[in-house]
């Protein structure tokens, strides 16, 4: 009998923080989850921790490649694999709080049309300690509206900790899941908005780790950050801010919309040059192609002005 619930753990060389990831899924007050955990191919300690995981829990199920695939096919990986009714990623890094589970999925079976709950946000730093709450506005897409509930989406600034939220494996079925390129998540919770409703639970009962060697702090390069994705590229001209718009576009074209929704994404999308930088970020990429490390220098002034985007502690 499949489980409920499926948690995948997409993981490379993960032996500072994955121990407290795996024990904060196992502390869950519903315990109806099966655990998918994928090694994408560690050189530290990740193998020896999942195994002495595995030994001791049925529900902890160990997968492995042989080769470091990059994040994205390593995050499709965990959800191919998995049979629950609802599915959830967790990052190596982060923590759920004991209730995450039982609440959202509360939250699912009783609202069939939400797609996609999480909850408020706890940043904590490498050590633990708390250093904020983030709400990420996911309660914007609580909306009949699926025009309204894209909107939400595309035209905000805000971080994707919602990629990490309760999903229904029916909404996913077909979907662009993980795409291998940087900004991959708006275009699949964009594609979720479109699918159905989101719900937020408003406490925070997930916990989201910052530190120095977070993927999203460490990679600068376009091109480091495309091959953290996508460990089989060698090129370094990505283009990611055309990559997601064209995903968009599909979206808008191939999602099960009627005319009048169809225009007013289209609407959304003419809308979306004029907000949140994106005119200035695909200027940035642009500029990448012709000076390696251009995007990263943009984002460090953008910064330093303007301060940190939604969701950024460090």
């Amino acid at each position: 009998m499949n489980p409920r619930v499926s948690i995948g753990i997409p993981v490379w060389n993960g032996e500072n923080y994955l121990a407290e990831a795996i024990q904060s899924v196992l502390d869950q007050t519903f315990d109806d989850f099966e655990l998918v955990v994928c090694d994408n191919a560690s050189t530290d300690r990740t193998r020896d921790i999942l195994a002495d995981f595995a030994a001791r829990d049925r529900r902890v199920r160990v997968l492995a490649n042989p080769r470091n695939l990059g994040a994205a096919a390593n995050y499709n990986r965990v959800f191919s694999e998995s049979r629950g009714t609802y599915f959830k990623w967790l990052a190596h890094d982060d923590r759920m709080h004991p209730q995450y589970l039982e609440k959202a999925v509360a939250v699912l079976d009783a609202r069939p049309e939400v797609v996609l709950v999480n909850s408020l946000v706890e940043y904590i730093d490498g050590a633990g300690r708390p250093i904020g709450i983030y709400d990420s506005g996911l309660a914007l897409a609580d909306h009949p509206s699926a025009v309204r509930r894209f909107a939400s989406l595309v035209l905000r600034s805000h971080s994707c900790v919602d990629f990490f939220g309760l999903l229904r494996r029916r909404a996913m079925s077909g979907s662009l899941l993980h795409a291998p390129f940087h900004g991959a998540d708006r275009a699949f919770l964009a594609q979720m908005a479109l699918r159905g409703r989101f719900a937020q639970i408003a406490e925070p009962l997930v916990q989201m780790r910052e530190h120095p060697n977070r993927y999203t702090r460490r990679a600068r390069r376009v091109a480091e950050r495309a091959r953290w994705h996508d460990a089989s590229l060698r090129g370094r001209f990505a283009f990611p801010t055309w990559r997601l718009y064209r995903h968009y576009l599909s979206l808008a074209v191939h999602e099960r919309l009627t005319p009048q929704e169809r225009a007013g994404v289209f609407a959304v999308l003419i809308a979306w040059w004029g907000c949140n930088w994106n005119a200035v970020r695909a200027i940035a990429d642009l500029g990448e192609a012709l000076l390696p490390g251009f995007t990263g220098f943009a984002e460090h002034v953008k910064s330093r002005l303007f301060g940190p985007a939604p969701g950024h502690f460090l």
